[in-house]
């Protein structure tokens, strides 16, 4: 079955229902457009600073204290420039960064997304993963051949070889906000005839800033599919199991759609989660692969989508 055909119900907590997923059509063509956007360079505006300070002041030359603090400015710049990241790094299509020796810390990526066809996914794991991550948010929209504008980050994971995409975007209306997430997850390697990620699930709470505190989200959230359970300090909500073609056969995906009031903590904050694997006899809790910590996402990073 096609993820295509995705129409859960919805689970509650206190809140109206996610919007009903709609199908999505897989006769269009894949036209993401990355969204880039141009700017001047440090060392451009340190550049022009200079020029216009010294077309200013021609009348006053230049002491060798300010020449040298000059210098040691624009030296500064030169140094910090090759480890400079914007706020979202990459464009639709662009792979994900490969990881260090010690291990590369996720960020988000900001898209531009078109069409998306389901025949003809990326052949990249990661890049699969987010156009399934989109084609949710869409159906979650009601408008799955619209264009939309989405943040995501791809993440491994410790003990199981799985990766997981999390895509998302902010709903605004008046001065209300909230944040629509599509989770989706597969495994990397399978070592066993069955996967190792069957009866995944979602284990959640907020948190004010990464490494703090769980906490419980504000009330008014809402899962896709509804199986939720009250883990006591976190909820945990079940993936649904979707089984994808593509070019080495069937792969098996798992996917969850959250919504989540952007109210209290969660102002400032995000999610913090670990994915229990309950495949077999024995349950995995597993983490950032990075950081060997747990997850965290930044839900304030989402773009805006004004209703």
């Amino acid at each position: 079955m096609r993820t295509s055909s995705l129409t859960p119900s919805v689970a509650r907590s206190s809140c109206a229902a996610l919007p009903r997923l709609a199908p999505v059509a897989n006769t269009s063509r894949v036209t993401p457009r990355g969204v880039v956007c141009s700017a001047a360079t440090a060392w451009d505006s340190w550049t022009s600073y200079i020029s216009k300070h010294r077309a200013d002041s021609a009348s006053a030359p230049a002491t060798k204290s300010e020449l040298d603090y000059g210098r040691e400015i624009a030296a500064t710049i030169r140094d910090s420039a090759g480890s400079f990241k914007p706020k979202y790094v990459g464009t639709v299509g662009a792979a994900a960064a490969p990881p260090s020796a010690g291990g590369a810390i996720s960020d988000f990526k900001l898209s531009h997304v078109g069409d998306i066809n389901l025949n003809e996914l990326p052949r990249d794991l990661h890049e699969r993963l987010e156009a399934l991550a989109y084609v949710q948010l869409k159906q979650a929209l009601g408008k799955p051949n619209a264009d939309l504008d989405a943040a995501s980050i791809s993440f491994t994971t410790t003990d199981v070889d799985a990766a997981l995409c999390v895509s998302g975007v902010t709903l605004q209306q008046g001065l209300d906000k909230t944040a629509l997430i599509a989770f989706v997850a597969t495994e990397t390697e399978r070592q066993a005839s069955w996967s190792r990620l069957e009866g995944l699930i979602l284990h959640w709470g907020a948190t004010d800033s990464p490494g703090g505190a769980w906490g419980l989200p504000p009330q008014g959230w809402a899962a896709s599919p509804n199986k939720v359970i009250d883990a006591g300090g976190a909820w945990q909500c079940s993936f649904e199991k979707q089984q994808l073609s593509g070019p080495e056969g069937n792969t098996a995906v798992y996917v969850l759609l959250l919504q989540v009031p952007l109210r209290g903590i969660l102002k400032a904050g995000g999610l913090v989660y670990v994915l229990k694997a309950t495949a077999g006899q024995n349950t995995r809790w597993l983490k950032d692969e990075a950081t060997k910590k747990d997850f965290f996402l930044d839900t304030t990073r989402f773009p805006v989508i004004k209703v």
